[in-house]
């Protein structure tokens, strides 16, 4: 229902209607948060499922709304100034992303997502949303947890572009049955089972979506064109790029800088490079822009040989820097506790499931091996 005359409505693919009070109108209507309009979601997850070119915009919104249905539900006990600062923390936690999301900080490893986003919300007066990021108020676990608002966005979203099925479980079930109490995040038992389905899910999100070998490998691909960007200027090799972009590569960039980036001014200085006169670089833009790709296999998967891809490549005379990586990344599904309310006690989730249980006790990583295609092995 619309609160009052000004209030906005927007419609959205999975909440149908998201209501945005008209006070926050000109937070989306600012250049930092417009910005999240050019920053893909899921990054290069659309090389393999073409409609996730879904935008941390709409993610943002999302959470927003999530953030906002939770305080409702009459388990929350929060003031009007802590709902009003929980709301904003979900609408504005993404903004510090670079172009491509996370691949920016492997990058440019000085550059830091949420310091970022820290940043920015400091300078525009927004000291007590930055608290709830940086986790000092009891609250801060229906932004940053195990099951936040975050997260049960952005499976669904993921779930819904992408078209597979995972990821869509009782958001809304969930949020009704789930509270902050004694500074722990609390589910009613009833909701158990979900957050079960909630969680096994997310591990096949990460097996078929994010894990994907294709993006794995994008941007392993988008790597090497900074590398080699980088090691051109330091041998004093012009590339010609934007503007804004430069500072990042000798240390100067602004948040003036940073906030004229986007992943489409930075895709035009790839599309650019493809014409560079060092093949090098014009081979991994071409590379990128277009659809030839390294081999890689998941080593869960396949048997490979290391030593015998680095001989070949050696042997191919190609430089194994730009030429061969692994790729080790763990993957951490219970990051918070999460406690059940049994007769006025709170139980840790672990001893009424099994399953998180077991979720609990793994230490999952997934392995890749990249490398050309084509070599003799």
């Amino acid at each position: 229902m619309v609160e009052n005359k000004q209030d906005i409505i927007i419609k959205d693919p999975l909440y149908k209607q998201i209501l945005v009070k008209y006070k926050h109108k000109n937070i989306l209507d600012s250049k930092e948060f417009q910005r999240l309009r050019y920053i893909k979601q899921t990054s290069f997850s659309d090389s393999v499922y073409p409609s996730a070119s879904h935008s941390r915009f709409t993610h943002s919104i999302g959470v927003y709304h999530l953030m906002r249905k939770v305080l409702s539900n009459k388990l929350n006990v929060v003031d009007k100034k802590d709902k009003e600062n929980l709301m904003l923390a979900g609408l504005l936690h993404d903004l510090g992303h670079g172009p491509f999301s996370h691949i920016w900080e492997h990058i440019f490893p000085d550059f830091d997502h949420e310091e970022m986003t820290h940043k920015i919300l400091r300078k525009k007066g927004y000291n007590e949303v930055v608290d709830i990021l940086q986790k000092k108020t009891p609250f801060w676990q229906l932004i940053t947890s195990t099951i936040d608002m975050d997260k049960l966005d952005y499976m669904a979203r993921d779930s819904h572009f992408s078209g597979v099925s995972y990821g869509v479980a009782e958001v809304d079930f969930i949020i009704q049955h789930m509270y902050v109490k004694d500074n722990k995040l609390v589910i009613k038992p009833s909701a158990i089972s979900s957050v079960e389905d909630l969680i096994t899910q997310r591990v096949n999100l990460f097996k078929t979506v994010y894990l994907h070998k294709t993006p794995i490998e994008r941007d392993f691909v988008l790597e090497n064109i900074f590398k080699r960007v980088r090691e051109l200027l330091n041998n004093n090799i012009e590339v010609e790029m934007n503007k804004n972009l430069r500072p990042f590569f000798n240390g100067t960039n602004t948040d003036k800088n940073f906030l004229a980036l986007n992943d489409v001014v930075v895709m035009a200085n790839v599309f650019e490079w493809c014409d560079h006169k060092d093949k090098l670089l014009s081979k991994f833009c071409k590379m990128f822009t277009g659809r030839e790709k390294f081999n890689v296999k998941n080593l869960t998967h396949h048997k490979v040989s290391k030593t015998k891809i680095k001989s070949s490549i050696k042997k191919a005379g190609l430089d194994l820097d730009y030429h061969y990586k692994e790729v080790s990344i763990p993957i951490t599904i219970i990051q918070t506790p999460i406690h059940v309310e049994i007769e006025g006690k709170l139980v840790n989730i672990e001893k009424l499931s099994e399953l998180i249980k077991f979720y609990k006790t793994q230490n999952w990583s997934v392995d890749f091996v990249i490398y050309p295609k084509g070599l003799k092995i």
